[in-house]
């Protein structure tokens, strides 16, 4: 009985042993994750420290040159301090006046991102090139995450007022990516009318039409807690707010035939490419002229003769 004893206490300290060893190699595997994680992130976030300086010494370069004029501007929605760029055309001024494009960032980055982006040729340059009686602006329209909430649609229409008062502007022309690429679209729906009578259309990159959709289908976790920090909840809380920015929601606003070029990315997880098709089908059955481009990549900045492209089809210089 004695060594049956022994045996059981024996078995039960070799099972506590391996119990107690096997709680300490899951501690050491769960310290090397979060820190194979924590090393990732750091290596992510040094590229990406890396190509923001890289591109903010770019920046600077243009920023003080004599090809890009950078203003700053109190906001009349609540008196925020904030700033767009804009390059003036460099030719002669067309009879009837110039052609504006107003191009609106994505999702966490700012007004400079067309003049730096894609890096091999930025779009500023590749538009501006084959354009040169176009003026360029670049909008900040609020935060890096605004999603055109109200601040952002405001500003956007204080910054093009400012600009039409520069110059003789005939048409407007919005492009966006991603988070611009939704705004853009929006925009022509809510801009005032001052504002939407020269407006002749859009080139939204990545763009989305129903943000409420976007909030549960995108495959990234940023999106969802940008769209409640731009409108103040989620869908089911606050669904008129996501109603109120979303471009299909509003189509019925449109004011006389524009032309709008849908740009897609066909392995896009963040603003899949079913959004683009969507905004097609009903672009198309309101007999709107609608032109797909599709990328095959990811979501991202595609190659600039892309955005070229889909500003030719809105100016009218490509067929249906």
């Amino acid at each position: 009985m004695i060594r049956k004893t022994h045996i059981v206490i024996a078995a039960l300290t070799v099972s506590v042993l391996l119990n107690a060893a096997g709680i300490v190699f899951f501690v050491l595997f769960l310290q090397t994750a979060s820190h194979l994680k924590s090393v990732k992130r750091e290596k992510n976030n040094f590229v990406q420290n890396l190509a923001l300086l890289k591109g903010q010494n770019k920046v600077n370069e243009i920023l003080h040159s004599d090809q890009v004029i950078k203003s700053t501007f109190v906001s009349h929605f609540d008196g925020q301090e904030d700033s767009f760029a804009v390059l003036p055309p460099r030719s002669p001024k067309p009879e009837a006046g110039y052609d504006l494009i107003v191009y609106l960032h994505g999702m966490g980055s700012t007004f400079l991102e067309p003049f730096v982006t894609p890096e091999s040729s930025p779009i500023s340059k590749r538009i501006c090139d084959s354009h040169p009686d176009i003026i360029f602006s670049s909008l900040n329209y609020r935060r890096a995450w605004s999603w055109g909430n109200d601040a952002a649609i405001a500003d956007i229409t204080q910054n093009i007022r400012e600009l039409m008062q520069r110059y003789p502007v005939n048409r407007i022309i919005l492009i966006g990516t991603s988070m611009g690429g939704c705004t853009s679209l929006t925009y022509t729906a809510l801009a005032p009318d001052d504002v939407k009578e020269k407006i002749i259309g859009a080139v939204s990159v990545e763009g989305a039409g129903d943000l409420a959709r976007l909030f549960h289908e995108t495959k990234n976790t940023s999106i969802p807690n940008a769209l409640i920090n731009a409108f103040g909840g989620r869908p089911e809380a606050v669904p008129e707010r996501y109603a109120k920015q979303s471009f299909l929601s509003n189509i019925e606003q449109l004011r006389g035939h524009m032309r709008f070029a849908i740009i897609s990315a066909t392995r896009d997880a963040i603003v899949p490419p079913s959004f683009q098709k969507e905004l097609m089908t009903v672009l198309k059955n309101r007999n709107l002229d609608a032109h797909l481009i599709e990328v095959n990549s990811g979501h991202g900045i595609p190659p600039a003769e892309y955005y070229s492209e889909g500003l030719d089809f809105v100016l009218g210089k490509q067929p249906r």
